[in-house]
């Protein structure tokens, strides 16, 4: 994942995978030992599948095919990803201590870890599972997930840890013994199970450096054999994982495609088994393809347009309110996801308890109240608002998204001009139009409220938010530290308020609006 949301259209994403050649996505999830490979083609990536119909008893044996969006700045890293390509091929090779199960608690089932107990909120103590190899052959220990730990906190290191240094320091994680590890926290965070199974928080070996491929190594039923940026990844069964009975396929090899066309082309032609993330408005006729079977799965993702409250024109609040006011968010639904999502609310992590803890109103579209926003900055038919709004190739719904948004524009009658542009293979690059420009989109897996809210703050920044003078972070560290469920949710209902509100009113050009 990559980033911190700014103005979204819809939550609770739903992602198609596209299939073939008789493999269904209960197949995938079987071929890959349950392990993380097939969470994250059926559940992290938020994709569905498409292929015929599958075999009641598979069978050991045979190569899956799995094509996805990719280019030339693909990685593979246990510790960092950008794009879905990224995502699909770190989860392939590295295991979590826990991984999410249907409802998104945390869970023991695929993970390295059999037990979890805590005292409060500030010491976790985590015993591992027996018999768990590494595919060198090395047996993983409570040294491999201290270092795993202690790589993620280190500064020096390119990671998604920075979240974690808020409240755990490396001398906080240490071992007891050769299967038990405690986490010591610095200040106390009731969410710090779910940081045992974000995937990107895989462990590896002890001493562990990323320079080649030899060095990629991990505990997954699939072991790397190579990898080309831009072209493939190839994995073969790792036959003493610890769970290899349930380990099907002989081999995965994960296809990069440069963009979503080439990626349904190469499906239809039967270049690849099993496509990721197909465009969702192409679903529908291929569901109607007697070879293809469509799985569809509700994984909590989220899609959004993000607004840099430092990069005109969106320094300007009345324009960063204006844009909230220009959203039609059910037309969206319809546009962008083809009717397969939900509306948000300015609003993020909907799969949280305390998810809109104010019941605050769905905002709807004023194209009036937008343009007297506007009128107020000085815009008008003779002095109109021009902004580019940018999307990736490579992700389905954010190209229809800025489409969508432009159309809609349009209905201001020339007082604002949204010119859509959608860019192959470089938006993700640290020089490209991801959080380098005014407005742009992004998408995030997964994540509780307080999750998100500090991903969004310190992993991927895209919108600047809070302000210096907010008490948004001061919020989040209390509300991480409050056991008690009814006190918390009154902490977070505040900081929500101060999004869903402060973020749309007119009072300071430092602070920053979204759209839900």
């Amino acid at each position: 994942m990559r980033s911190a949301k700014g103005v979204t259209s819809v939550d609770d994403v739903h992602g198609q995978d596209m299939q073939t050649s008789g493999v269904s996505r209960r197949d995938v999830i079987k071929g890959a030992g349950a392990t993380a490979l097939g969470l994250g083609i059926a559940g992290g990536l938020g994709a569905g599948t498409a292929g015929a119909a599958a075999p009641s008893a598979p069978k050991k044996g045979g190569s899956l095919r799995i094509g996805i969006t990719g280019s030339a700045a693909d990685i593979m890293d246990p510790k960092y990803i950008v794009a879905k390509a990224d995502q699909a091929r770190t989860l392939s090779t590295w295991e979590t201590l826990l991984t999410f199960d249907e409802n998104f608690a945390t869970t023991s089932d695929y993970g390295l870890a059999t037990e979890v107990s805590n005292k409060g909120a500030s010491q976790y103590t985590v015993r591992l599972r027996k018999g768990v190899e590494f595919h060198n052959g090395k047996e993983m220990t409570a040294d491999d997930v201290v270092y795993s730990y202690r790589r993620l906190l280190n500064p020096s290191i390119v990671s998604v840890g920075k979240p974690l240094r808020t409240f755990l320091d490396p001398s906080g994680v240490t071992a007891v013994d050769a299967r038990t590890v405690r986490f010591t926290l610095k200040s106390p965070n009731v969410e710090f199970r779910s940081n045992l199974a974000v995937y990107t928080h895989g462990i590896v070996p002890e001493g562990f450096v990323l320079r080649t491929d030899a060095d990629r190594i991990g505990t997954s039923a699939y072991k790397l054999v190579s990898f080309t940026p831009g072209r493939e990844s190839v994995h073969t069964r790792f036959a003493n994982h610890w769970e290899a009975d349930k380990a099907y396929l002989d081999e995965v090899r994960i296809i990069s495609f440069a963009d979503k066309t080439a990626l349904v082309n190469a499906l239809l032609a039967k270049q690849v088994d099993v496509a990721v993330d197909i465009p969702l408005e192409q679903v529908g006729v291929l569901e109607k393809n007697k070879n293809l079977t469509v799985n569809e799965s509700s994984a909590g993702g989220w899609d959004a347009m993000c607004m840099r409250l430092d990069i005109p024109p969106m320094t300007d609040p009345n324009v960063r309110a204006a844009m909230r006011l220009l959203v039609n968010r059910k037309q969206m639904i319809q546009q962008v996801l083809s009717g397969r999502g939900q509306v948000a609310n300015d609003l993020y992590g909907r799969i949280d308890e305390f998810y809109n803890a104010n019941n605050f109103p769905q905002r709807e579209q004023d194209i009036p109240a937008a343009l007297k926003l506007l009128a107020k900055s000085g815009y008008s038919k003779a002095k109109p608002l021009v902004v580019d709004l940018w999307a990736p190739n490579d992700t389905g719904g954010l190209p229809e998204m800025v489409n969508a948004m432009a159309a809609m524009a349009d209905k201001t009658g020339g007082v604002v001009k949204i010119n859509a542009k959608v860019v192959d293979g470089t938006y993700w690059d640290t020089n490209g139009q991801y959080m380098n420009t005014a407005f742009f989109t992004t998408y995030w897996s997964p994540r509780a409220y307080l999750a998100q809210a500090i991903a969004s703050m310190d992993t991927y920044p895209e919108t600047k938010w809070p302000p210096s003078n907010s008490t948004f972070r001061a919020d989040h560290k209390t509300a991480s530290g409050t056991v008690n469920p009814a006190k918390r949710k009154a902490i977070v209902a505040r900081m929500q308020k101060e999004e869903w509100e402060k973020r749309s009113e007119e009072h300071t050009s430092e602070l920053q609006s979204r759209f839900g």
